[in-house]
Formats: C-alpha cells, structure tokens, sequence
C-alpha cells in the first residue's frame, strides 16, 4: 500500500495562501511549484491509476495550523523559498504594508496566537497482486 498527501495549492489550502493572495493582491507574484493542478484530487487519481495502483481512495484532510503570534507566523512564511526572496527585495515601506495587510487577515485568539485553516488532498492506493 501507499499513502501521501498534497496541499491543496490551487484550492487556497496551502498554509502560506493568505501572504500570497495579499502579494497578488499588491501585483506581486509568487512562484508555484512547477505544477500546482497535481495536488488536485482527480489529478492525485490519475496519476495512481496511470502509475497501476488499485483500490484507490482519496480525501480531504483539514488542517488548523496555529503559531504562537502573527510575527511567528510572519517569520516561518518568510522561510518559504518562493516568498521570502520576493519580500526580502521590497521596498520596506512595501514590505510593511504586506505585512499589515496580512496581519488583518489573521486575528490573534485571547492569548496572541494565530491560526490558519488549510487542508490536504490525501491519496492511498495499492499495488495489484
């Protein structure tokens, strides 16, 4: 049997989505992976079938990811190596208005921390006996 997961990158599901929707928003743009459609789930299907595997089941995964406040949140997205470049080259003036745009976007809970709600596309499958 095999098993894995995919964020799903055209469905908003990736943990980094809200930066990236606030870069485009601002004209920027982020690099995707060389193909995003993969991660969909009747892609992650036919790439199995294609690849032989039977008995094949997907689903959605969701995900709550949560850091301990918005400049944790900020500082782990800057490590990413599609967006960090991209911000460490703004103006700062433009990076701290990215970075305002964004903090709005993710509202701090009681004790500071923000949360995000993404998911995954999980697929299993098996080899034919």
């Amino acid at each position: 049997m095999f098993a894995a997961y995919a964020w799903d990158l055209p469905g908003g599901g990736f943990p980094g989505e809200i930066m990236r929707a606030e870069m485009r928003a601002a004209g920027l743009t982020p690099l995707l992976l060389p193909n995003p459609e993969a991660s969909r789930t009747g892609a992650l299907r036919d790439l199995w079938t294609d690849a032989g595997l039977r008995a094949i089941e997907t689903r959605e995964i969701p995900v709550q990811r949560t850091f301990a406040d918005f400049d944790d949140f900020w500082t782990t997205s800057l490590l990413h190596p599609n967006t960090g470049p991209l911000i460490a080259a703004m103006p700062i003036e433009d990076a701290e208005r990215l970075k305002t745009r964004v903090r709005s976007q993710l509202p701090a809970d009681a004790a500071g921390r923000v949360t995000c709600g993404v998911r995954a596309n999980a697929i299993k499958g098996c080899v034919p006996s």
